[in-house]
């Protein structure tokens, strides 16, 4: 009799075993945060292979500069987990660091091989028609940009929002000096000058490459 009334008990579960969802979802999002963190801030890794580009003070996601004004390229982002490079560009980009960013972004995209198509380069057109003049001046040595126009306004805006310093904003001529890393989340958080070689950005994409997850298999 006492043994089939100890049966008829219910057995209330394991304390142990409420824990275990949550320690299968701390295990899965360890190695994404501790990637991130090395790639971005460089602890953890020996000082000669920390990025060659600078943090912005404060990540700034690319869907807040495009809003509505090129749906098809927000589609994009928000459907296509890729890293992304955002260029910049004016009708003046000829001789200059403008076009030595087109120059050496584009060669190391090539250079990332197999990789390659986990990444994308954006020019971001900042002078209306004339810029798109520019750029379709460009199109044949540069046939995998993508083309995105922009108010120099709105480009401003954007970039105080990620703690861009102000001297830099203000200055026209700096512009399109510089270009920005942007992750697979839409975040740009880095911003690489013109006078950094191919080497080192190409080493910084592919610490970028290794420590994430790739979306495009």
């Amino acid at each position: 009799m006492t043994s089939a009334i100890e049966t008829d008990i219910p057995r209330s579960a394991s304390p142990g075993k409420s824990w275990v969802p949550l320690w299968l979802t701390l295990v899965a999002l360890f190695p994404i945060v501790a990637a991130y963190t090395v790639f971005f801030t460089g602890v953890g890794v020996p000082a000669h292979t920390v990025n060659s580009g600078s943090l912005l003070p404060q990540p700034v996601n690319v869907t807040t500069l495009l809003a509505a004004d090129a749906p098809e390229f927000l589609q994009a982002i928000t459907g296509e987990k890729k890293w992304r490079l955002l260029l910049p560009v004016d009708s003046h980009c000829s001789d200059n660091l403008c076009t030595r960013n087109l120059y050496t972004t584009r060669q190391v995209h090539i250079r990332l091989g197999e990789k390659s198509d986990r990444l994308e380069r954006v020019a971001i057109n900042l002078e209306g028609t004339a810029g798109l003049a520019r750029l379709e001046q460009l199109r044949e040595a540069h046939p995998r940009l993508k083309i995105v126009s922009v108010p120099v306004a709105q480009w401003q805006s954007w970039l105080r929002s990620g703690g861009v310093d102000e001297h830099q904003v203000l200055d026209t001529a700096q512009l399109t000096s510089r270009y920005f890393l942007v992750d697979q989340e839409g975040y740009a958080m880095m911003e690489y000058a013109a006078d950094i070689p191919g080497g080192a950005l190409l080493k910084d994409l592919k610490r970028a490459l290794k420590f994430s997850i790739d979306y495009q298999q």
